[in-house]
């Protein structure tokens, strides 16, 4: 089962990776182990150092190959699959709550980008700038 895949804020083609914070580093590490599989048996797989794929799982480093391996070797479709479900056991809630509370993060942010950007264009047109102040509406009807 793969969870929809967020998207980045302002980019709608592009997927966000998620990062893992230190907690959910360590519980994706305790799954690994628990399949009998560890940060030097991944890294002999892909031919790098251990200390590069334990820094991927403690999310201080982003390689689009090692977290694909990890998903891989834990049964997932897809790195974010891996880090919602750790952070899912740490905090005690369902995916689904999870990606609720990032979604709606995201729009608020948007909603404020969008905001502040109308602003900083309503300050610097002047009133008597007709085909300027037609522009603007016609954005701010995008709101």
């Amino acid at each position: 089962m793969s969870i929809a895949p967020l998207t980045a804020p302002g980019k709608p083609n592009m997927p966000t990776r998620l990062r893992p914070s230190r907690r959910e580093g360590l519980n994706i590490t305790y799954k690994l182990k628990d399949l009998g599989v560890g940060c030097t048996d991944i890294a002999r797989t892909l031919n790098v150092h251990h200390s590069n794929i334990c820094k991927v799982v403690s999310g201080q480093r982003r390689s689009k190959r090692i977290e694909s391996e990890i998903a891989r070797v834990l049964g997932k479709a897809s790195w974010n699959d891996v880090v919602l479900e750790a952070q899912s056991e740490i905090y005690k809630k369902p995916v689904e709550l999870i990606l609720l509370e990032r979604k709606q993060s995201a729009e608020t942010a948007i909603k404020s980008s969008k905001k502040r950007m109308k602003d900083y264009i309503e300050r610097d047109i002047s009133s008597s700038d007709s085909k300027a102040r037609g522009k603007l509406n016609r954005m701010a009807a995008g709101l």
